[in-house]
């Protein structure tokens, strides 16, 4: 059986290429912090139509304020200190437990980073203050790469004569042949 064995090494080959590269495209919000990109090829946000207003007291940066640490966090999330990016977001969740954009940068910032199960609660965190497609998508890509793990995982596992290594076979096939339609 090393034909098998060749073949199902090459298929997790390719599905982890085929869904990791489905991951790193994980949704972002318009205007908020995305993977780092290149400044040709970051989409230009369009200016607000209106000046904004004149800050006030409250508008100043310090460490409550919730606009002053957003944006540290962004900048930390786009020069890839995943730690510092962390530390913030999870500072912006308890100082406004309702926004739910704080949520969906937090499981960003872990789906990049490959934490896929802590991913998976931000992103249902974010759902539960804000019915959102993105979040959703980005929600999908993270299941589908831990279903696949696990099925992956099961395969290894399961005795070469249980049914369930054939069926878990057949399954991993279907999800690799759907990845490269």
């Amino acid at each position: 059986m090393p034909f098998v064995g060749e073949v199902l090494r090459m298929f997790r080959f390719l599905l982890t290429a085929a869904f990791s590269t489905a991951l790193s495209g994980c949704a972002t919000l318009e205007g908020s912090a995305s993977a780092p990109t290149s400044d040709a090829t970051r989409p230009r946000v369009a200016e607000p139509a209106t000046p904004p207003p004149a800050p006030s007291a409250t508008d100043q940066p310090g460490p409550a304020n919730p606009a002053f640490i957003e944006e540290r966090a962004r900048q930390a999330y786009e020069t890839g200190r995943w730690d510092v990016a962390e530390g913030y977001y999870l500072q912006l969740t308890r100082l406004q437990p309702g926004n739910a954009e704080s949520w969906f940068q937090l499981g960003n910032l872990y789906a990049e980073q490959g934490r896929l199960d802590s991913a998976q609660r931000a992103y249902r965190e974010s759902l539960r203050r804000r019915d959102d497609a993105r979040t959703l998508h980005n929600l999908g890509l993270v299941q589908v790469k831990l279903g696949i793990g696990a099925l992956r995982e099961s395969q290894q596992r399961l005795p070469p004569n249980d049914p369930a290594r054939q069926e878990t076979r057949e399954w991993l096939r279907t999800l690799l042949e759907t990845a490269l339609q």
